[in-house]
């Protein structure tokens, strides 16, 4: 099938082809990219188009097996994004639980530790205070607050350990 022949007998079936591929899809710019795949492969497959017996059938066909890939890919990617969708939420909540979790282990061990312990940690690391103020509020030295702290973490660590966390 010369260039000729293509414009005579498949450009005048783009009516019927973009008809059918919108009333399966739905969606204009859906139909017009399908309709345009399909002139794309009748063109590289002109050759063989002089042995098709009903020319207007066989576009047609073609627009329907394409319109069904592409309503397939969506579902496909649908249910993939719903997946993805649902997988994140789950991760969430099990970051959160353990987050939790982990939050209420390190109260209990806080609470645990010596009263001058757990104050200098709190006021260093959830109150974000300077040596000054933890040395001012204790009534402590600048060398005696590093070592309270210091012993403190060195506590939780321990306790962390033997839990095997």
């Amino acid at each position: 099938m010369d260039q000729n022949d293509f414009k005579r007998h498949i450009i005048p079936l783009q009516s019927p082809m973009q008809l059918l591929a919108e009333r399966m899809l739905g969606d204009v710019a859906d139909a017009e990219d399908v309709v345009q795949d399909v002139f794309v492969a009748l063109w590289n497959r002109r050759d063989e188009l002089d042995r098709v017996v009903k020319l207007d059938s066989y576009c047609l066909q073609m627009v329907r097996l394409r319109c069904i890939d592409l309503i397939r890919k969506r579902k496909r990617d649908a249910f993939h994004n719903e997946q993805i969708a649902y997988l994140s939420d789950k991760e969430v909540e099990m970051e959160v639980e353990e987050t939790a979790s982990r939050a209420a282990l390190l109260d209990r061990l806080l609470g645990e530790l010596p009263e001058k312990q757990r104050e200098a940690l709190k006021m260093k690391y959830v109150e974000e205070r300077d040596t000054q103020y933890i040395e001012q509020a204790l009534q402590m030295s600048s060398s005696n607050v590093y070592t309270t702290i210091s012993r403190a973490i060195q506590s939780l660590k321990d306790k962390i350990k033997t839990l095997k966390i």
